[in-house]
């Protein structure tokens, strides 16, 4: 009985130690942009950089801008790390009006499970909202903010669910196997 015990402790420890957190949003990744409000368009990467006509898709390129609202009021930018960041673009300190900002993620290898503001330190007025969507959706509403200085940014974070490791699952399977060998030659 004691090394029943001992295989079930060892392979939920197992299990417990390997689950680790991929929060990343990989570079090259498709991303869809919708925006309504103050502006009704957004502009890609592909737009910005003249490789095609206007479109609200783009793939995620580090160290680069992903979208640019059509008033070009707002820039956007999304790192691989999952930070998203959004810009100020009225060379003022007010955004004003209201934009609410949809992102789909396509070909994410796990669903989303969190969204969150990280920094708002430059916001001196107005509110915010956000919301995770669906599995590869979140929603940024912004409302009359205002900034204390020009080009304010707010940082938002995405993280994707936790992902246990085959090899830890593996373990854990040949653990309850071996428990249930053991369990049947005792009452053999």
């Amino acid at each position: 009985m004691k090394t029943c015990k001992t295989l079930a402790a060892l392979a939920a420890a197992c299990l417990a130690v390997s689950v680790h957190a991929a929060d990343t949003l990989p570079a090259g990744i498709l991303i869809t942009g919708q925006v309504s409000g103050a502006s009704t368009q957004l502009f890609g990467l592909d737009y910005l950089s003249g490789e095609g006509t206007a479109t609200n898709i783009t793939r995620l390129m580090p160290l680069e801008l992903e979208f640019i609202s059509a008033d070009g009021a707002l820039q956007v930018d999304f790192s691989t790390d999952g930070r998203i960041q959004v810009w100020n673009n009225t060379l003022g300190l007010d955004l004003p009006g209201q934009y609410t900002l949809t992102f789909t993620f396509a070909g994410l290898g796990q669903p989303l499970a969190t969204f969150a503001m990280v920094n708002t330190g430059g916001l001196t007025g107005g509110s915010y909202s956000l919301m995770l969507t669906g599995p590869d959706t979140v929603r940024l509403t912004l409302d009359n903010l205002s900034f204390s200085s020009e080009f304010g940014i707010l940082t938002t974070q995405v993280t994707a669910a936790a992902v246990p490791e085959p090899g830890s699952l593996a373990l854990f399977g040949a653990g309850l196997g071996l428990l249930a060998l053991r369990r049947t030659r005792r009452s053999a």
